[in-house]
């Protein structure tokens, strides 16, 4: 997206300007790589004290439960699971085990145990924590995610044991290096070898965001044939179909821009000719010291709503795709990432505030426990959001978010597979409380309970892997719960409704999930 111009015009830019014009050209095209949360990094992560009283450990049973079964939504009624270092020994209907005085007894009759829901697409770890970001993540039942933004120094301390995680937290499931973008992938070759250095490095997958159509494929290529899936946006000019065809595993926020509703227009190859126009994405022909700190300082409100300065060319552009829409395109479209087995994870969250940027009900309690510099920054992208965009511009978005809206359930009919997460960090996105926003925008997208919860569930144990142990509940897996009030299958509200949590075997009570929110607010006070 243009509107990364506006923040090229500081000295400190200009004087690297002077020693290449790329710089110039690089500068416009990292808006896409901004756009959702790229290269910043996210709310960090910090070492605190223990909980004000400490979570059960050691042998744990729930009594009375009804588990749910995530695979189809059966339940089953009045159980028993008992849990010892940190995994499900067994489940079995209750009163069917002898009493035993060296097992902590909880309570759960009446209560429903679904795995502990999984944060697809987040950006806790990496600069210092204002927040208690993990902490509030684990508050609110998540307990694994998936870090969407890694560096070669985060490996690195990953590999050697030293990654600074508090003991309330989620489970770690996934991290790449540093983000594919002109800095590091400016042409094919760099991007190749990079890709080979974050293999060396020990990434997981291989996360990519702006870059043109020919270093993209490049680096999808050599991904696929050391085995790193290759997961995150397409950059403009990128076909989406084509992207799966080359085994593209997972596209987040459908696709971070405009090559998804491109594909669902009945307008394709106007709209594809129209991208073949702009100027390609270019690094730098040479290493700029500090460059990427430069680019930082200019990032952090572009990062929070792109949309906020929306170049009135990409606008056009977009409503040109929202006024062709196709559900026949859309669904030739779902047919090959299902062929392909290429996931979406839509962070409709995420992509509400970007394209509703100044909505009253993104301000809400959730914002007191963030710091007062990320609410000043976020206040401050709401007013140039309310002020910068003509009411033509803001219609067009309202419409865009509709549309999105309409993929994902699309999709989601089709058997495309999806999970859930939520980018926070963005504008108005609350650390845990996001993710139960995205859970919300699901259904009103018109996925069904179940899904939502296979998406929270299931579906991101698969996409790591990681079956085997997360993702049911089940014995031999691990204990990682959530025990919730009123049955999530009766409706998405209900996944809200959280009565406890179970970490790596320790329970959580209701009273110590608020004490954690507490300790937020006490040891991070967000002041207003």
């Amino acid at each position: 997206m243009t509107p990364f111009r506006a923040y090229c015009a500081h000295d400190a830019f200009e004087a690297a300007s002077r020693k290449t014009k790329s710089v110039t050209t690089l500068c416009k095209s990292l808006l896409l790589a901004a756009s959702i949360a790229g290269i910043l990094g996210g709310c960090g992560s910090k070492q605190h004290e223990p909980p004000v009283k400490a979570a059960v450990t050691g042998k744990v049973m729930l009594v009375g439960v009804t588990v749910v079964r995530t695979q189809d939504g059966s339940l089953t009624p009045n159980m028993s699971i008992l849990m010892d270092a940190g995994k499900i020994v067994s489940t079995a209907p209750a009163g069917a085990a002898a009493p035993d005085a060296l097992i902590e007894t909880i309570d759960a009759h009446g209560k429903f145990v679904v795995p502990g829901y999984l944060e697809k697409h987040a950006h806790p770890l990496g600069k210092g924590d204002p927040t208690g970001t993990l902490e509030l993540m684990l508050a609110n039942g998540i307990t694994g995610f998936h870090q969407m933004q890694g560096s070669s120094e985060l490996l690195a301390e990953r590999k050697a044991g030293a990654l600074e995680m508090p003991q309330d937290s989620p489970a770690l499931l996934g991290m790449p290096g540093t983000i594919l973008n002109p800095l590091n992938a400016g042409t094919p070759e760099a991007a190749v070898a990079t890709v080979r250095q974050q293999k060396a490095e020990g990434a997981d997958f291989i996360k990519v965001i702006a870059v043109n159509a020919p270093t993209f494929f490049a680096a999808q290529a050599e991904a696929k044939r050391l085995g790193l899936p290759y997961i995150g946006h397409l950059p403009s000019g990128v076909d989406a179909a084509a992207a799966s065809k080359g085994g593209m595993k997972s596209m987040e926020h459908l696709g971070a821009g405009d090559s998804i509703p491109i594909a669902c227009s009945s307008d394709e190859e106007a709209l594809k000719q129209e991208l073949a126009k702009l100027p390609p994405l270019k690094g730098p022909p040479f290493k700029i010291p500090f460059m990427d700190k430069i680019v930082g300082w200019y990032m952090e409100k572009l990062v929070a709503n792109p949309y906020a300065k929306a170049d009135a060319r990409d606008i056009v552009r977009l409503q040109h795709a929202i006024d062709t829409y196709s559900e026949d395109k859309c669904r030739q479209l779902a047919a090959t990432f299902v062929a392909n087995g290429t996931w979406q994870v839509p962070t409709l969250i995420r992509l509400h505030t970007m394209e509703m940027g100044d909505a009253p009900e993104f301000v809400n309690d959730h914002l007191r426990y963030m710091a007062p510099t990320a609410l000043k920054l976020w206040r401050s992208v709401a007013q140039d959001f309310t002020e910068n965009l003509s009411p033509a511009t803001k219609q067009t978005l309202r419409q865009a978010y509709a549309m999105d809206q309409k993929i994902v359930k699309l999709f989601d009919t089709a058997g495309v597979k999806m999970a859930t997460g939520s980018d926070m960090g963005g504008a108005f996105l609350v650390p845990g409380f996001s993710l139960h926003q995205e859970f919300d925008e699901l259904e009103k997208a018109g996925i069904s309970p179940l899904h939502v919860l296979q998406m929270a569930t299931l579906n991101g144990a698969e996409f790591v892997g990681k079956t085997a142990t997360i993702g049911s509940v089940e014995a031999g897996k691990y204990a990682d719960l959530v025990l919730l009030d009123a049955n999530p299958i009766d409706g998405v509200q209900n996944m809200h409704k959280i009565f406890a949590v179970v970490r790596a075997g320790r329970y959580y009570s209701r009273q110590q999930l608020d004490a954690l929110k507490n300790r937020v607010l006490t040891e991070h006070p967000a002041g207003h």
